[in-house]
Formats: C-alpha cells, sequence, structure tokens
C-alpha cells in the first residue's frame, strides 16, 4: 500500500497582494502568500489528514524557497519538488478591492521553474499514490509539462 494518499502537481507561485486600494504601479506594501488552483486543493485535502505529495519545480531562489517553506508548513510531502537552477520561480501582483470589484492581476510566469516541469520527475514512488489530483493548468503551462499528465 503506498503511503501516499493524493499526488498533486502543478504551479506554486508567490503572490504579492497590495495592502492599499489603487493601481498596482503606486502600491508601496504588499503582503506575500503563495498561490495557484492545484495547491490550494492540495493544502486543503492535507488539512483533512490525507498525505499529500507536491509535484512540482521551483527556482533556486528566495521565492522558491518561500513556496517551499509555506507547502511544508501547510504538511504537503514536498520532496519531489525539484529545484531548477536556470529558471525562476514565477509570481504574481494582485490589487486589493474593497468594493467587490475583480482584482487586477499580474502575472510573471512565462519560463518559470514549473513551466519546465516534465515527466523525468515522476518517481515510481509519485504512481504508487493512491489518487491523483489534476486540474488543466499544469498542462497549459508548457508541453513537457502537459506530458506529465498524458503520460
Amino acid at each position: 500500500m503506498s503511503e501516499i494518499d493524493i499526488l498533486s502537481f502543478g504551479e506554486t507561485m508567490a503572490m504579492f497582494v497590495a495592502e492599499q486600494n489603487g493601481d498596482l504601479a503606486e502600491v508601496g506594501h504588499f503582503h506575500k502568500r503563495i498561490a495557484g488552483a492545484d495547491n490550494n486543493v492540495a493544502i486543503g485535502l492535507s488539512r483533512l489528514g490525507f498525505n499529500v505529495a507536491w509535484l512540482s519545480r521551483v527556482g533556486a531562489d528566495s521565492l522558491g524557497r518561500f513556496v517551499i517553506d509555506t507547502l511544508e508548513k501547510e504538511g504537503l510531502d514536498c520532496r519531489h519538488v525539484d529545484i531548477d537552477p536556470a529558471h525562476p520561480t514565477g509570481f504574481q501582483l494582485k490589487s486589493r478591492t474593497d468594493d467587490g470589484s475583480d482584482p487586477v492581476v499580474e502575472y510573471f510566469r512565462r519560463g518559470s521553474a514549473a513551466s519546465h516541469l516534465s515527466v523525468q520527475s515522476i518517481t515510481a514512488q509519485l504512481l504508487s499514490a493512491r489518487h491523483l489530483h489534476a486540474t488543466g493548468i499544469p498542462p497549459a503551462l508548457s508541453a513537457s509539462a502537459r506530458r506529465c499528465l498524458l503520460n
């Protein structure tokens, strides 16, 4: 029986959320968090008591360390997150709104470490997971990430 209940994969980005309303160009203070639909589900499953393995790539940078530290604090098994020395961790800027309107989000993820996720990162241990959680986001990142789901 596998020790991994659920394998989930995708891109976790750093997210900088404005602390005041207004144009992002004029905002001086942001709060740093993580963002990513796939990891949000993985965190929720971990909080429910499941053993969740997270498969991804982050850059060999401070944002990559922040992402891994945050996910591990949420109980995710990040042993399968590759550290990519050649590509950065993706991030986004998000505006603050208090009136219920949609915030402005600017993504900086093209060429990110996670977009270089490949089938070579999938181990036999990961394939023994009892369940797989996947969304359409990783396949949209790149052809190599798409092959992770299709192979």
